[in-house]
């Protein structure tokens, strides 16, 4: 039986690492056409880097889709070359074939997490680094955050929110060479053609003293917020432990944390996820045996996982608007589909 399971398993690999080289290359062609106009420095050399640094994190995103069409390939396959009837003939159960198939499943997902989780977020700072690089902003970034160079000025902004208001910001100006005005703000948001900024200190540096001001709120007229929606914190490019962090961190900031919490748990339940869906192609080849085109079962497949996405994050989107747990609404549509795979298997079996 071991046998067995190596070999389903490896047919199984085969064909879902085939779909998602498909599917990763189809992603990298819709990203080549919408960068293309942004790169102004470092040709073409400078936007392969940054297709080839977003290849970790299209893998995390494409694996569950990728796993139930090549479930279904490499399934279908055996099946149309007769080797599923032969196996049901040697007495092998559906759920022994679906037992090998749920563990090639689970071995791959965990790969496919782990890519997503460590190598993933390493790519996604150089890539956002080396985009900044190719549209010519001037900018730096680093673990603790932006520099950026406006005029006589210097700029430090910790960091910048998907709402793209930014936090910690530090602005240096310089006169003739000596540092002549300090302002820190503690968080800021784009109004109305200026920046709002709260909790504000100044520091103005004159050659006997230092004069320091205080008050809750300033305003800055300086970078657009366009030109900082390249460094926003995207949750689905952080590592589980930096989006714990994160999570942390703005719940010390009195900030929004139920889509943080939402995109954590999905990553969490992830495995689980692709071994729905991979259970989710046993009974459906079953089904239809021998008989029934390949590309009508692959085009079925594309289509049911489809589906199962917009129901998650519709789901998701429901948790974010009623305030539901956000692990309700990450659990609750890999919960469900598990339910209707057990059932379809139970029926096929």
């Amino acid at each position: 039986m071991r046998i067995l399971y190596t070999y389903i398993a490896r047919r199984l690999i085969l064909s879902t690492g085939l779909v998602l080289s498909v599917f990763v290359g189809l992603f990298l062609f819709f990203d080549l056409v919408t960068t293309l106009d942004h790169i102004q420095r470092g040709g073409f050399s400078r936007l392969f880097m940054i297709l080839l640094l977003g290849v970790p994190a299209k893998i995390s995103m494409l694996f569950p889709m990728s796993a139930l069409v090549g479930a279904t390939l490499g399934l279908s396959s055996l099946a149309i070359d007769g080797e599923l009837t032969a196996m049901r003939a040697a007495g092998v159960s559906v759920g022994r074939i679906a037992y090998a198939a749920l563990r090639a499943a689970l071995a791959l997902g965990l790969v496919a997490a782990l890519l997503g989780d460590f190598l993933g977020p390493k790519a996604a700072s150089l890539a956002r680094r080396e985009q900044a690089q190719a549209a010519g902003l001037g900018a730096a970034v680093n673990a603790q955050g932006l520099w950026l160079k406006e005029g006589h000025s210097f700029v430090d902004i910790g960091e910048v929110l998907p709402d793209l208001s930014i936090l910690r910001l530090t602005i240096y100006r310089f006169h003739h060479g000596r540092l002549a005005h300090e302002l820190f703000a503690a968080s800021g948001r784009y109004r109305n053609g200026r920046w709002r900024l709260r909790g504000v200190s100044e520091t103005l540096f004159r050659r006997q003293r230092l004069i320091v001001k205080t008050s809750r709120r300033g305003y800055w007229h300086g970078i657009a917020p366009s030109l900082l929606s390249v460094f926003a914190v995207n949750p689905h490019a952080l590592s589980l432990v930096d989006l714990f962090r994160y999570i942390r961190h703005l719940q010390r900031n009195q900030q929004a944390t139920t889509h943080y919490q939402l995109v954590f748990w999905y990553k969490v339940l992830a495995p689980l996820t692709t071994a729905a869906m991979v259970l989710l192609a046993v009974p459906f080849v079953f089904r239809h045996g021998r008989h029934g085109g390949l590309g009508f079962r692959l085009f079925l497949a594309v289509v049911l996982g489809l589906i199962f996405y917009v129901v998650n994050r519709g789901f998701g989107d429901l948790t974010l608007l009623y305030h539901w747990p956000p692990l309700l609404g990450a659990a609750v549509p890999t919960l469900g589909l598990t339910l209707v795979c057990v059932g379809f298997l139970a029926r096929a079996g």
